[in-house]
């Protein structure tokens, strides 16, 4: 009996502990998963703080000596929230339309001016970017690059850019020119078209 009783004691620790090592390592692989899947797909892997109401400026002038900055078509009462974003002479005063706040974690562009994100139509390249209202959604998201580039969170293989069309500028008037502005394969645009900063300088709104 005695025999017995020690037999079932040592095969019942040794069922524990099996039970307890395999709930550790299937726990570990568990949230190892969840963490990656959560950062890859809805926050932005950016992590520097930028000041609020910004310019979005290429860094190279092109045909430009003032710049192109990321715009909102029209100006003022006539400015036109539901058209595409275009590339526009950078402004140096009343630039309300020109200013755009980079949010952590969600990685949205935000107007604090029209209280709007910025998303693009699709991710596929050629496709036009707009304002549209802030929500939690992924398309919303853009990661800032060391290299200046701009590029959407949801693009998982990393291949698309924001860039500025190539060619000459559009002539508006004696000093403003304008180019469109687009979602496109990284791979074949001329690096000078696709290479941001987020500059100072900007007019606060109201002012």
């Amino acid at each position: 009996m005695n025999k017995i009783t020690r037999l079932v004691t040592v095969l019942a620790s040794m069922a524990f502990m099996l039970g307890v090592a395999c709930a550790s390592e299937s726990g570990g692989n568990t949230t190892n998963e969840t963490s990656v899947s959560d950062n890859a797909v809805v926050e932005s892997p950016s992590t520097q703080e930028l000041p609020p109401n910004r310019l979005i400026k290429l860094v190279d002038a092109l045909d430009d000596p003032d710049h192109y900055c990321i715009d909102i078509r029209g100006w003022g009462s006539n400015v036109r929230i539901n058209d595409s974003l275009q590339a526009h002479t950078c402004k140096t005063s009343d630039n309300r339309d020109e200013q755009f706040t980079y949010r952590l974690p969600s990685g949205q562009i935000y107007s604090e001016e029209y209280d709007l994100c910025i998303q693009p139509e699709s991710l596929e390249h050629g496709s036009q970017l707009f304002l549209r209202d802030c929500s939690g959604i992924s398309p919303q998201g853009f990661k800032l690059e060391d290299d200046g580039t701009v590029r959407p969170i949801l693009d998982l293989e990393n291949t698309l850019c924001v860039a500025v069309e190539a060619g000459d500028g559009h002539v508006i008037n004696a000093i403003h020119k304008r180019r469109e502005l687009f979602i496109q394969t990284c791979a074949g645009i001329d690096p000078s078209h696709m290479t941001w900063t987020f500059s100072g300088g900007a007019v606060s709104p109201g002012s």
